[in-house]
């Protein structure tokens, strides 16, 4: 099967990096949902309790676009780019103005392949985040999955952004996959000149 991974990452960090490293490993904690029963599943999933989970073969990746503190979607592109020489069979494509509707479009020209909506959640206020999974309504092909963060890996692309705004470069290393050494690090343009301070 393969997984859907629509979002604006600016910038994508550490764990979107081990979101879909977790997918493609299987060995991620995650159920199937629909409209109805997102609260429930999403409950249940951050309770501790899994419910059917698909094997999944591949990631396709869209990245919005917009522009957050002037993080564009070309440089979270590079970004993912990098990410994707660790995680195996991993497409990052563009994901125009809206990433759910490119998901959207890419799922309907094919209807012969099934496909899972992912989205990630990190506690209640997410829950409302699994409602997109009605952008699929006539994509019959698509099926929700809701995947929950373990305890404190609850990465957020803001405050990673926040921290490069606010000088705290001490911690910019942080949100980084751990696989990324030191020059893939620093090979990535965005924080070039930030991250060259830390490490």
């Amino acid at each position: 099967m393969i997984a859907l991974y629509p979002g604006a990452f600016k910038p994508p960090h550490r764990g979107h990096f081990n979101l879909v490293k977790a997918l493609l490993s299987n060995t991620y904690s995650g159920a199937l949902y629909d409209k109805d029963n997102y609260k429930e599943k999403g409950a249940d999933l951050l309770g501790g309790s899994s419910g059917e989970k698909p094997k999944i073969d591949k990631v396709i990746i869209f990245v919005g676009g917009g522009e957050r503190n002037g993080i564009n979607k070309e440089e979270s592109m590079s970004i993912w780019k990098i990410y994707a020489s660790h995680l195996g069979n991993v497409e990052i494509l563009d994901g125009q103005k809206n990433p759910m509707f490119a998901a959207k479009d890419h799922a309907q020209a094919s209807p012969d392949t099934e496909f899972v909506a992912v989205t990630g959640i990190r506690g209640e206020k997410d829950f409302v985040d699994l409602r997109r999974v009605t952008t699929f309504k006539n994509a019959p092909n698509v099926k929700g999955l809701a995947l929950a963060s373990k305890p404190g890996s609850g990465f957020r692309a803001s405050d990673f952004r926040n921290k490069i705004l606010s000088g705290n470069l001490d911690q910019i290393t942080d949100y980084f996959p751990e696989e990324l050494d030191k020059e893939e690090i620093l090979s990535i343009k965005l924080w070039n000149n930030l991250i060259s301070e830390v490490i």
